[in-house]
């Protein structure tokens, strides 16, 4: 445990290196100060990054995932009969002399049915798995400890906060597997642990900061520490109030070239959100083929998303660097994420295989996991809306040289409908402007030439004048004489005047 004068909590990550990729189901997020630097562990669980926190009086220890994609905190408890086996024992909620179980009157979020009174909520997610819990106000305070646990009943009731958590009586799938007891839900919502601690005056700023790498990490509440920072953060701007930490993507490129999508692509549906508890990074399906076929030409193999391939490490630094590219804090800025190979290809401690963990398999929107914000301090800063970027050691030492990611600040202009489809636009109204020309030339061209009057020869000398009728010719001497017009079968429909010309009678009829 460490004290320092700009604040915060401090809390080192754990890591577990045994791969698996649980992501919330959701219909579908700095400065420093704070009063205290506390150092506390982030564990290596399976995929996942955790921490221990300490449960009532007497403390009981449990360890949680680190989930900035959902709200809730939850752990088994002793009544849960199938929760599986977990790093620490379950929660006991009638040994502690804190606890007691919230109504449906009592707990300010969402509660799926009420049993006996007592709100009980349940949460899925997209791989399968899901729990059910009974929610219980109870003091917690995010550890470590010393390992005898001397100083944790003076740090609970020092530091501890009352918070709402989820004592599970049901758990499947992942859930049941996992390292790690429960989850530590860190997204915007009121009910996580962050907001909490800000209105007990233990944190003064509702901010927090997670630095992982592939040994552990670090996670700080209430500020920022910058020694774990190998260059400046750099911060983009969060685009929605919904809850979540949803950034902007503008544009993705392998090695130095763009895919040359509008950054629509990237952020339909509810956008794309930052959530250390998704293993692997997504993006939507309809980005795939031009991403695949662009890695192709530029890493001369193909981009295999689920399958395992054998590439040695020296293969692998061959391979292009992929950069993510965001939204900046100043108009016309972005911020450049450069993740390395070494990076986006997740290597199994098995057999030695490496797989790729950035998807395109989304119908929208997109997910930044957990394999994106490895070896970046990432900022959370509820108060500005804005999620920062810095590349980092993460408090484990040096970095390891060429297989760093790397940050860099860009320009972006955002295109208008004009910028993007003036070009088109262009070329179609000079065709359509050119055929409406045409049009009008055959059309006057025509005109003219129905205007075209055949003269009458008239009488001279005395000779009488024929006088037409609409049933014929009247002549003085003959009397009427039928019009002989020529045999046509467009006669009666035709308004040609070579059709209707008027013929002179000869002298002898």
């Amino acid at each position: 445990m460490h004290d320092q004068d700009d604040g915060g909590f401090r809390i080192d990550l754990r890591r577990n290196v045994r791969f698996s990729a649980r992501r919330w189901l959701a219909d579908t997020n700095a400065t420093d100060s704070a009063i205290q630097f506390d150092e506390v562990p982030l564990g290596v669980g399976v995929g996942t990054h955790y921490a221990e926190i300490y449960l009532g009086l007497p403390p009981q220890k449990a360890s949680v995932i680190i989930d900035t994609g959902s709200h809730m905190t939850a752990l088994p408890c002793s009544s849960c009969i199938e929760c599986g086996d977990h790093t620490d024992p379950p929660y006991e909620v009638r040994k502690s002399t804190t606890a007691n179980y919230l109504t449906c009157a009592e707990y300010t979020g969402r509660c799926a049915e009420c049993d006996a009174n007592q709100c009980r909520v349940e949460q899925r997610y997209a791989e399968g798995s899901m729990w059910s819990a009974l929610m219980v106000s109870e003091v917690c305070w995010i550890g470590p400890l010393q390992d005898d646990l001397s100083n944790a009943a003076y740090l609970v009731q020092k530091y501890g906060v009352r918070f709402p958590i989820g004592c599970q009586t049901k758990e499947t799938g992942l859930f049941i597997t996992q390292k790690e007891n429960g989850i530590m839900g860190m997204s915007q919502d009121p009910n996580t642990i962050v907001p909490f601690l800000v209105q007990a005056g233990v944190l003064q700023r509702k901010l927090f900061s997670i630095c992982f790498a592939d040994a552990g990490g670090t996670m700080v509440l209430g500020g920022v520490d910058p020694r774990l920072h190998l260059a400046p953060p750099m911060y983009t701007p969060l685009q929605t109030t919904s809850g979540w930490f949803t950034v902007e993507v503008l544009d993705i490129l392998i090695g130095n070239t763009s895919l040359g999508l509008a950054p629509s692509y990237y952020n339909t549906g509810r956008g794309v959100i930052v959530d250390s508890g998704s293993t692997d990074t997504y993006f939507p399906a309809s980005v795939q083929s031009t991403f695949a076929a662009l890695y192709l030409k530029l890493a001369g193999r193909v981009y295999h998303e689920d399958e395992s391939i054998k590439l040695t490490p020296a293969a692998q630094r061959l391979l292009p660097n992929i950069q993510i590219v965001l939204r900046g804090n100043a108009t016309g800025s972005s911020v450049v994420l450069t993740i390395p190979p070494t990076q986006y290809l997740t290597a199994s401690p098995d057999d030695g295989t490496v797989t790729n963990n950035i998807h395109f398999t989304e119908h929208s929107g997109g997910v930044l996991g957990a394999s994106t914000m490895m070896n970046f301090d990432v900022i959370f800063d509820m108060e500005a809306q804005a999620v920062g970027f810095a590349p980092s050691h993460c408090g484990l030492g040096p970095s390891v040289g060429d297989t760093h990611p790397a940050i860099s600040r860009g320009q972006w202009t955002d295109k208008t409908f004009w910028d993007s489809y003036g070009s088109i636009v262009s070329v179609a109204l000079a065709c359509s402007l050119f055929g409406v020309t045409i049009f009008l030339l055959r059309f006057v061209y025509r005109q003219c030439r129905q205007r075209q009057w055949t003269e009458l020869a008239l009488a001279d000398d005395g000779t009488p004048r024929h006088a037409v009728s609409p049933i014929g010719v009247h002549d003085e001497e003959a009397g009427d004489v039928p019009l002989r017009t020529p045999a046509s079968p467009q006669r009666k429909l035709s308004r040609s005047p070579e059709l209707h010309r008027i013929q002179e009678l000869d002298d002898d009829e």
